[in-house]
């Protein structure tokens, strides 16, 4: 029988699995679209800060979500730094976008976190 804890966190791993899944697909369809696109009006980064908004958000946010399947804290705090980071930089929280984008991160960071504990309880109860 499953406790309660591994069902929690069973079930915080897919939730973040599921909506990272979705976000990560629509960031790279969209990417790869700017990408690839033909549009002549772009005008390309105007400063440095667009570059850094530009590695921080759609680039770090997609390794560290697409790490996060293999190794939950490592990508789940690349993926929530990056989003906070490039939110702080560019002064504008839009609390619409963090809702949206930022719970899988955390999610992952929070999995990690419970899991972490849990082995560490259940290792310390050994009797050898």
């Amino acid at each position: 029988m499953i406790s309660y804890s591994k069902y929690l966190n069973r079930s915080i791993l897919w939730i973040a699995r599921g909506w990272g899944g979705i976000i990560l697909a629509f960031v790279l369809f969209f990417l790869i679209a700017h990408i690839f696109g033909n549009e002549e009006g772009g005008t390309g980064f105007s400063d440095t800060r667009d570059i850094i908004t530009f590695i921080l958000f759609p680039v770090s946010t997609i390794i560290g979500l697409a790490i996060a399947y293999k190794w939950e804290g490592l990508g789940g705090l690349i993926s929530s730094l990056a989003i906070l980071i490039a939110m702080f930089i560019n002064e504008v929280i839009d609390f619409k976008f963090l809702l949206t984008i930022f719970p899988p991160g955390f999610l992952y960071l929070v999995y990690w976190f419970m899991e972490r504990r849990e082995h560490r309880h259940s290792e310390r109860m050994k009797l050898h």
